[in-house]
């Protein structure tokens, strides 16, 4: 982790930045679910929507990891504020 994601991600509280990205690909990832599993989607546009999914599910994880690891860096509870 170098040292501008540690001060970017290790944060101590909350950040509305952080949270709102973090509601955001949340609230896309849900989006991409239901029209991967809506009865009107076939073929190809399941699997697109499925992909797509996978990786916001990806970038999501990600961040919530890089969170956790550079507030573990900066010497903070590492599972506090992680969203």
């Amino acid at each position: 982790m170098t040292d501008n994601q540690k001060k970017a991600f290790g944060f101590a509280g909350t950040s509305v930045l952080y949270s709102e990205l973090i509601k955001f690909l949340q609230e896309t990832q849900n989006t991409l679910v239901l029209q991967a599993i809506n009865s009107s989607t076939k073929g190809e546009d399941r699997v697109h929507f499925c992909g797509q999914a996978d990786g916001i599910n990806y970038v999501l994880s990600a961040l919530i990891e890089m969170r956790r690891e550079a507030r573990k860096l900066n010497g903070l509870t590492p599972d506090e504020d992680l969203a």
